[in-house]
């Protein structure tokens, strides 16, 4: 059975029957749609609360864009694309009344640019905007590092921080402390 956006794409073809989507929409939806509704209307309103979307012509880059933006932070791939997207003269239009649109286009490269910096980094925006220094994982100084054979690497040396040894007491750790 083909879904509400399924349906959607086969209209933006020229191959779907708009009656038959109004009448699916309303049946899944009847809290945001009725059968009053015209098609414009069922369409905005179910892009409106991210039900349907623009049909991207190729379903597999479709789904490969899906594949990828899940296993992604939703929170760090919406500031990737923002970030991105960062020249609004370039590739933003006017759409009238102080609102700004994108292409498709452009929202699409702009995602799949981030969704490949976010997989070689998952915090890659987040420093980018904060300014934090790129390091890769392994040359990390704040990383675990594994025991050696004769566990002389307990203590570690970034933090200052040290072994207890089972003899001490509370008090005197804490005195210690200060």
């Amino acid at each position: 059975m083909k879904t509400l956006q399924d349906k959607y794409n086969l209209i933006v073809e020229g191959k779907g029957d708009v009656a038959n989507f109004k009448r699916e929409a309303v049946n899944a939806f009847p809290h945001f749609v009725n059968g009053q509704n015209s098609y414009e209307d069922i369409v905005a309103i179910l892009k409106q609360k991210n039900i349907i979307k623009e049909a991207i012509t190729d379903q597999k880059e479709q789904d490969k864009i899906i594949y990828d933006a899940d296993r992604v932070n939703p929170y760090e791939l919406e500031k990737g694309i923002a970030y991105e997207m960062k020249e609004p003269t370039e590739t933003w239009k006017m759409d009238g009344a102080g609102k700004f649109t994108i292409s498709v286009e452009d929202y699409l490269k702009a995602k799949k640019e981030a969704i490949k910096n976010l997989q070689k980094d998952p915090m890659h925006y987040t420093r980018l905007i904060t300014g934090e220094k790129m390091v890769s994982p392994e040359k990390r100084a704040d990383t675990m590092k594994p025991l050696n054979k004769k566990g002389d690497n307990t203590v570690d040396e970034l933090n200052k921080m040290t072994v207890i040894k089972e003899g001490k007491s509370l008090n005197d750790i804490i005195n210690s402390v200060k």
